[in-house]
């Protein structure tokens, strides 16, 4: 069994590739990357470039069996199917064919990055292997069971929660691109988000304040086949923090799924730079409203002197 690498070339291999990830998401007791919602997400925030730098695996049968994308610093995205996470092996040698640079640390030498999880017993063996290092540098996944009772948002007064609309896009805008760091949006990405697969504007909500100016927001994206979600991006306006807004806003989003029928949400949070073992505010609410922490994806690291 050969693999090929080619680029992406229509919609119908992002169907496909989302098929791959759903089939993945079928397994509730591991976390993978992406979701269906951490790929629109990309896609969105991407754009033309995201789609031009997606690279598609396939076997010799033109069977896709996975992808590869090159996100910031030039750390390497990859997953497969879960029956061919064998091939990783030849998946990673054209990595280091392909995504090779200057290392991103002022050392000598060239190095390449690759995302993995540590519960990702297959991939981290085939890493360490190939003579990878884990980073310091990680992603926080934590996962909360929706079965569970959940305590009833208590917003401070003069505050609500509801689905976006039109007139606030611009603020969500605005307030995103305030804490977003890496991938701040503009209103031309924020409508490519809304016209992604998986979103639902019934799922995009915001707090608003008594004048009705956005304070809070969180993107909820559904897989429906796998009765999951996942929240992505979640925040609120620097000037509004330390309210309690963030944490009702978690409980508001987990009774709403509850309702729906949703069992399992996920949530993520990145930019984790180091490995110190006192959380920031961050995690510190999503353990408050009862997350558990799931998995962490670290960067793997090989350098070429």
């Amino acid at each position: 069994m050969s693999m090929q690498f080619r680029k992406y070339r229509d919609e119908s291999d992002y169907m496909e590739l989302r098929k791959i990830i759903t089939q993945k998401f079928a397994e509730p007791t591991r976390r993978f990357y992406p979701s269906l919602g951490d790929f629109d997400y990309n896609r969105a925030f991407g754009g033309e470039k995201f789609l031009r730098n997606l690279m598609v695996c396939e076997i010799d049968n033109g069977t896709i069996i996975g992808a590869i994308w090159p996100g910031h610093y030039r750390i390497v995205y990859c997953f497969t199917g879960s029956e061919y996470v064998h091939l990783e092996e030849e998946i990673f040698a054209w990595v280091e064919q392909y995504y090779c640079g200057p290392s991103l640390e002022d050392r000598s030498g060239q190095e390449v990055y690759i995302w993995s999880y540590v519960e990702d017993f297959h991939r981290v063996e085939t890493l360490k292997a190939r003579g990878y290092e884990q980073h310091t540098w990680y992603m926080y996944s934590g996962v909360i069971d929706l079965e569970n009772v959940i305590q009833e948002p208590r917003f401070p007064e003069g505050f609500m929660v509801r689905p976006i609309e039109t007139g606030d896009l611009e603020q969500k805008v605005n307030i995103m691109s305030g804490s977003a760091g890496l991938t701040a949006p503009d209103m031309e990405i924020y409508h490519r988000l809304m016209s992604c697969p998986t979103y639902h504007q019934d799922l995009d909500l915001v707090i608003v304040d008594e004048v009705n100016q956005v304070v809070g927001f969180a993107n909820i994206w559904f897989d429906s086949e796998n009765n999951i979600a996942i929240i992505e991006p979640f925040g609120t306006a620097p000037t509004h923090r330390r309210k309690g807004l963030a944490t009702n806003l978690l409980y508001e989003c987990m009774r709403r799924l509850k309702n729906a029928g949703v069992s399992k949400l996920y949530i993520n949070h990145g930019g984790m730079w180091t490995l110190d073992p006192e959380p920031d505010d961050a995690i510190r609410v999503y353990t408050r409203v009862g997350f558990q922490e799931l998995g962490s994806m670290f960067v793997w690291c090989k350098s070429f002197s």
